[in-house]
């Protein structure tokens, strides 16, 4: 499923990026793969209920399931 979202507006890019961090380096905090990592910057694919915590507690909020989860009333 592809998220609308254009892949250097993702948010978790976006967070990446300003952190100077690699995606390996990304993944390696929360324990998942560098390709999954991308996978959910790309919108290929959503982190499921075990990431979500871990993305938002390392990005301390700034990333949350409303950034790949879009509401109901928006086109997706």
């Amino acid at each position: 499923m592809r998220m609308a979202q254009h892949l250097s507006d993702h948010p978790l890019r976006k967070w990446r990026k300003a952190k100077g961090m690699t995606l390996a380096q990304c993944a390696q905090q929360i324990g998942t793969s560098r390709q999954v990592w991308s996978d959910w910057e790309r919108g290929c694919h959503r982190p499921g209920a075990t990431f979500m915590p871990r993305i938002r507690d390392l990005t301390e909020g700034a990333v949350s399931a409303d950034d790949f989860f879009p509401s109901f009333g928006e086109a997706a």
